[in-house]
């Protein structure tokens, strides 16, 4: 099990008492940067501490911290925490952030999620939706053929209306907008 030390532990938690006051946004990411420099480079061990302990709500505010910094190691620990399938793991927030910094390497991770969370989601597909949008945003080949998957017939209509708006080939496959959406 992975400890804080005292310092690191008095750090982490002043850390996340700034965080914890509202949304992380980019002025509260940078003002957390200036008072307390040097702590992104802990925001990976601080997580998976987090984690350890079912802090959903600690994990989330890391994450969404270390997105705004680049926290080094983030998109290692947010795959790690989605492969495992916590109970009360906000994945769509964790699906979203390795879309929003790129971890081309998350592809496959974010596909799993989407494939393990199918019954769970429907009707609204909404962890489904996010992972398409981060799939997108990775940009990769690997991330474009799992995209081209999820527009096969063997997929839910939502899902593979997004996946082919994802991939820019609703028309090519025929899909109705209007039909889609109602």
């Amino acid at each position: 099990m992975v400890m804080l030390s005292g310092n690191d532990a008095a750090l982490a938690e002043a850390v996340d008492s700034h965080l914890a006051r509202g949304p992380v946004t980019d002025e509260v990411a940078y003002a957390v940067q200036r008072r307390f420099p040097g702590a992104v480079d802990s925001v990976e061990r601080w997580i998976r501490v987090a984690a350890a302990a079912c802090d959903w709500g600690k994990v989330g505010r890391f994450a969404n911290l270390g997105a705004k910094l680049h926290a080094p190691g983030l998109g290692r620990v947010i795959m790690d925490l989605l492969e495992v399938n916590y109970a009360g793991l906000n994945e769509e927030d964790l699906v979203d952030i390795l879309g929003e910094v790129r971890v081309v390497d998350a592809a496959g991770v974010i596909f799993r999620v989407v494939k393990r969370s199918l019954e769970s989601d429907a009707p609204a597909y909404w962890l489904c939706q996010k992972a398409i949008l981060a799939l997108s945003e990775l940009e990769s080949d690997e991330a474009n053929r799992y995209l081209s998957e999820m527009t096969t017939d063997s997929w839910p209509s939502p899902i593979r209306w997004h996946a082919a708006v994802a991939l820019c080939i609703e028309d090519q496959l025929g899909f109705d907008e209007d039909s889609m959406m109602a």
